[in-house]
């Protein structure tokens, strides 16, 4: 069966009722004016916190630490790279409403209350209804809203909602399972705890069997 493709399509994320509290400015910064004033803030940390910051080891820190944060594990804060996404035509579903698209993602995020990490498992699915995403584009889709500080239920939100606004359906689940280091490294200090965050959206919500197969293919062990 040959795969017809729809258009990629690339929305605004900011659309969704779960904003992230980002604050844009008229003039924005370049990523290297970011990175500079980054480092220099990070630099003052150090120094404050009585660090050697001419030695060998420390020295490169501060600008490490600024293309870390503006190139990779806060880049979910531009919104040019929210990810090109791409449709298929749904040849098989028509026929069976009820059956749904599942896909278990790996993230990394980091908690906005102590800028550090948060990882786990995100399980999104959804009822197709005349088209199919490209498998590779929920893993992108994840993890462009886990790259920013984040709350493990907003982030859970904003999947569901984007996915719903991206398939134009309201039949959306999304279970999110994290480990937070802030709450094993400092605080309570527990090693074992873990966070589960769902939003449960048309049929996920209102049908039984379909939540319960829903959460069937979280718990089943496949390619650990």
């Amino acid at each position: 069966m040959t795969k017809k493709e729809f258009p990629q399509k690339k929305i605004p994320p900011s659309i969704t009722n779960f904003p992230s509290p980002i604050r844009r400015h008229q003039k924005r910064l370049s990523d290297q004016d970011k990175i500079k004033l980054i480092a220099e803030h990070f630099k003052a940390i150090m120094e404050t916190l009585e660090l050697d910051v001419e030695d060998e080891s420390l020295a490169r820190t501060p600008e490490r630490v600024a293309k870390m944060y503006v190139n990779e594990i806060f880049s979910g804060l531009d919104e040019e790279n929210f990810p090109e996404i791409s449709f298929f035509k749904d040849e098989i579903h028509h026929e069976h409403k009820a059956n749904m698209v599942f896909v278990k993602v790996g993230f990394t995020s980091f908690c906005e209350h102590h800028f550090v990490p948060m990882s786990g498992f995100a399980y999104v699915a959804y009822i197709p209804t005349n088209q199919l995403i490209g498998l590779s584009k929920i893993p992108r889709l994840v993890r462009y809203f886990a790259k920013r500080p984040q709350l493990q239920e907003r982030l859970t939100a904003q999947i569901a909602d984007s996915l719903a606004l991206l398939l134009n359906t309201e039949h959306v689940a999304v279970s999110l399972t994290a480990i937070h280091s802030c709450v094993q490294a400092r605080g309570i200090q527990d090693e074992c705890s873990h966070t589960i965050t769902n939003v449960l959206r048309g049929q996920f919500g209102a049908d039984g069997n379909l939540r319960r197969e829903f959460f069937e293919g979280i718990n089943r062990r496949v390619f650990e």
